[in-house]
């Protein structure tokens, strides 16, 4: 998080009632002391973004009690980023940061802020083109002279009251300008946007509900929980606008295709998709052992059916995580496609892109992006169990179980091993890390700078840092840094949480990547390859199992990994060698 600190001039207070204040936490056009200069409309997106701009004293996020009030209106004008602030006369550290400032013992204000975009002038300075706010602070000490505070005064409202029915407009217009609409047959992915946009919006009625039924404001923390799950449900609602724009355009697109007697998949009537996220964990994970232990089970008599294979198909599905949690494994966030039993696919080795404008009659610039064709084939991934009494699993609950948390959790297990570190030796697949041709990243000062710099070597050539794997170790040392004396400069930004995301890119924890390594790659340079399906079979017919009513299972499936984009894959160094 980057700071810049603004002088207060001009506290005026004849006439005005405690509590707020206005004046600018940045100015434009004026070159600070560090060399920068801040662009009109820097802060344009952040201020459509609705989040309340905590007011902190000196910067101090991470001590609760320094929350000192809130930026209750920000607007950009010619001269800079005018504000109007409330202090939180409730609280103590609120009251004694307002009679700081309207005595004139503090001098200053200071915005913490990321800078997403900015340029070099042709001066040397940094012009800062797109910041996103995230607070502003009351500082002992100025550093740009052109900052004014122009005006102290009240509303008359107490702040948990106003931040009350802040919450309760922001979320009455949002219900006034949902998107509406049923989804029709087959929009899974829609189904599951209203839904969980719906979910936010019972969850903030009826903490509003509880307060009207009361006949009281909103408590803080209530207004807190609205405008989160308002946020959210924004958010949700944006998807389902462009959800319902891309079902029209599919419909459109498969109405076409079969008019011209060209289906988009091999049957007019066959929904099963052939690209998406392996279903091996989750809820996806229990529905395929469900499936398993019913194909296993004889109906007439619910018995385990011993001696025979059966045939379970894998339904990829669209989204890469379940709605509300974050990926538990690597498979969930890596795309996967079902192939035959050999295929080919073209990787690429060199990507030199010499695009440029051309004169009229002039040559045109040769780009050199080299591709070679690549030979794949599927390996069976498998595993048998010990032998089991027959009747322990003739339960269908408990052979679901079995299947799921043994079976299937172990072939998922040594799929994410080969994935990352299969050597390439037959009948080993070629894993990500002993791919020829990935970028490497060594270790800088820590895991977070680390990690950072590989976010810059993938966009430095044009690709998109989309998915992160860890190790569980590594993963505690950056969630702790939140929590330790640098929580101040990393508190919520880069590292998220709850969603398990680091400077912006989906993280996930692998249990098998080797010590102090991370890999960091962009989703559409890989490729996990799959037939489809999984072959179950339950067997009496090993040593003298049959005669002590023993059976075993085995489980296997057919994978494969196509690495499309080498450089586009980033092996990084977490801790010093």
């Amino acid at each position: 998080m980057n700071r810049k600190t603004l002088k207060v001039e001009g506290i005026k207070t004849a006439g005005l009632v405690e509590g707020t204040f206005e004046g600018f936490a940045s100015c434009f056009d004026n070159v600070d002391s560090v060399g920068d200069v801040v662009r009109r409309g820097a802060f344009a997106k952040a201020l459509k973004s609705g989040r309340v701009t905590p007011l902190i004293w000196e910067h101090r996020s991470e001590d609760p009690r320094a929350y000192v009030g809130e930026v209750v209106e920000a607007r950009e004008t010619d001269e800079g980023l005018a504000i109007k602030g409330r202090f939180d006369l409730d609280t103590e550290h609120g009251a004694a940061a307002y009679r700081q400032v309207k005595g004139r013992r503090v001098e200053g204000l200071s915005i913490g802020y990321i800078v997403r975009r900015s340029q070099k002038s042709a001066d040397g300075h940094t012009e800062l083109l797109d910041l996103d706010l995230l607070e502003v602070s009351v500082v002992a000490r100025g550093a740009n002279d052109r900052a004014l505070v122009g005006a102290v005064k009240s509303v008359g409202t107490p702040t948990v009251a106003a931040r009350s029915t802040l919450a309760l407009t922001r979320h009455r217009i949002l219900k006034s300008a949902l998107t509406e609409g049923t989804p029709m047959p087959n929009t899974a992915r829609l189904e599951r946007l209203i839904k969980g946009r719906d979910e936010q919006l019972a969850l903030a009625d009826s903490i509003i509900a509880g307060a009207e039924e009361l006949k009281r404001d909103l408590t803080a923390d209530e207004a807190a929980d609205v405008e989160t799950a308002t946020e959210k449900a924004a958010g949700l609602d944006a998807q389902i606008k462009a959800a319902k724009a891309d079902d029209d355009v599919m419909a459109e697109a498969m109405a076409l295709a079969k008019s011209i007697g060209r289906p988009m998949r091999s049957t007019d009537d066959d929904p099963k998709p052939t690209t998406g996220h392996l279903p091996l964990t989750g809820r996806s994970v229990k529905a395929l052992a469900r499936s398993i232990a019913r194909a296993s089970i004889d109906p007439r008599s619910k018995a385990l059916v011993a001696n025979g294979s059966r045939t379970t198909a894998i339904e990829l599905r669209d989204e890469i995580a379940e709605q509300g949690r974050p990926p538990q494994s690597i498979l969930d966030v890596l795309p996967s496609r079902v192939v035959g039993a050999t295929y080919s696919y073209l990787r690429q080795t060199v990507r030199t892109n010499n695009a440029a404008p051309v004169a009229t009659g002039g040559t045109k610039p040769t780009s050199t992006l080299t591709v070679e064709s690549v030979d794949g084939k599927l390996t069976v991934i498998a595993h048998v169990s010990e032998q089991i009494d027959h009747y322990t699993l003739a339960d269908n609950a408990n052979l679901e179980g079995f299947v799921e948390s043994e079976m299937l959790f172990g072939l998922r297990a040594a799929l994410e091993d080969q994935i990352i570190n299969g050597s390439g030796t037959a009948p080993n697949l070629r894993g990500l890390l002993n791919t020829s041709g990935i970028q490497t990243q060594s270790f800088s000062s820590s895991a977070l700078t680390s990690i950072r710099k590989g976010i810059t070597k993938l966009e430095s050539l044009g690709y998109t840092p989309s998915v992160l794997a860890v190790s569980a170790d590594d993963w505690e040392a950056i969630e702790l840094l939140t929590a330790s004396s640098g929580a101040t400069d990393v508190r919520g930004v880069p590292v998220d949480a709850v969603t398990r995301r680091l400077w912006g890119v989906q993280a996930v924890v692998s249990t098998v990547l080797p010590a102090k390594t991370a890999i960091l790659l962009d989703g559409s340079a890989v490729s996990i390859d799959l037939d489809g399906q999984v072959d179950t079979r339950w067997s009496d017919s090993v040593g003298d199992d049959f005669t002590k009513n023993f059976v075993r299972a085995r489980v296997e499936s057919r994978f494969g990994l196509s690495v499309f984009k080498p450089n586009a894959v980033v092996s990084i160094a977490t801790a010093a060698a």
